[in-house]
């Protein structure tokens, strides 16, 4: 049996361990001109919708707040084949995607790792 200050011990440590690998929630990264800017952290997106422009290729600035891989694909609505997917990559780091064009519409945006991290994306 484990006595109690062994256990404080254990939890003090198991928390700095989980703190050093967290990355900086810091402020959100500003988008590129003409473009959009998602963030994840905490195996969430940091928004549920994205707005783009229609009818021209963009650029998206997407940051990895966290250690876990993520990246970013868009689908058309009802489709499984992504009309664009993003590098995977582990954080913290971030990557500017060059998304072709999209017609102008309501399209799904999710990370091909974590598929429950996922929302809308409105090319307009």
């Amino acid at each position: 049996m484990r006595s109690a200050s062994s256990i404080t011990f254990l939890v003090v440590l198991a928390g700095g361990i989980a703190m050093g690998c967290a990355a900086s929630a810091g402020p959100p990264p500003s988008a590129p001109p003409g473009g959009a800017v998602i963030t994840a952290n905490g195996l969430a997106f940091d928004r549920q919708e994205l707005d783009v422009p229609a009818g021209r290729a963009f650029p998206l600035l997407f940051e990895n707040r966290e250690i876990a891989p993520h990246n970013v694909a868009i689908f058309a609505e009802g489709s499984a084949n992504a009309l664009f997917a993003g590098e995977i990559f582990s954080g913290a780091a971030s990557r500017i995607y060059e998304v072709p064009s999209l017609a102008a519409g309501t399209y799904r945006f999710r990370c091909d790792v974590h598929p429950e991290m996922s929302g809308t994306l409105v090319s307009k």
